[in-house]
């Protein structure tokens, strides 16, 4: 038996990442975090879509298309304009009267746009990254927990040293979302 093709769209908010399939009409939410991230993808990965398709909002977007094309799942990130041609076109004009992960999955059923896999450098690229962001965070979470039991004298020193660590959190974070950017994913 032939399995049916799926199409998932992800709407990646400040705070909820929604998630729907078609043809199904499977729908999940998430919390716009870490771990919400790494649930949805978890998600998406587990039912091998044919192919994600995200909107270029500047939101979350790009470590969640960075998450799955390291667990080797197909993403498409589609600008606003086409995927708002595309709902005038089927007669949803208004944002408000469905979800917009309803609304992505199905652009990607109907119009599918092209994809390629990704290069293994990128790809081993963006694992490496995850790995150090993951190190950096349990650093950062180790000295906010000695801060309460430090010695006066050297508090100002911790606290220099999880400001330190913030920052390179930050620098990793945007060579992430830079290095996603610039892969073959945009259309």
């Amino acid at each position: 038996m032939v399995s049916e093709a799926r199409f998932v769209g992800l709407d990646a908010g400040r705070e909820v990442i929604e998630a729907s399939v078609r043809p199904s009409g499977e729908m999940w939410k998430a919390d716009a975090g870490e771990e919400g991230m790494t649930e949805i993808a978890a998600t998406v990965s587990d039912i091998h879509p044919r192919l994600v398709v995200m909107q270029a909002n500047g939101n979350l977007e790009l470590p969640m298309a960075g998450i799955l094309l390291t667990l080797g799942t197909p993403v498409a990130m589609v600008q606003p304009r086409n995927v708002r041609d595309f709902a005038r076109a089927i007669g949803r004009i208004s944002r408000t009267e469905q979800n917009q992960a309803v609304l992505l999955a199905r652009f990607g059923e109907l119009v599918q746009p092209e994809t390629s896999p990704p290069p293994g450098e990128l790809v081993d690229d963006l694992k490496q990254l995850m790995a150090r962001r993951q190190e950096i965070l349990q650093m950062i979470a180790l000295e906010r927990r000695r801060a309460g039991s430090i010695v006066p004298v050297l508090e100002k020193d911790l606290q220099a040293h999880i400001q330190f660590l913030e920052r390179s959190l930050g620098v990793v974070d945007a060579q992430f979302s830079r290095k996603v950017r610039e892969s073959r994913v945009w259309h």
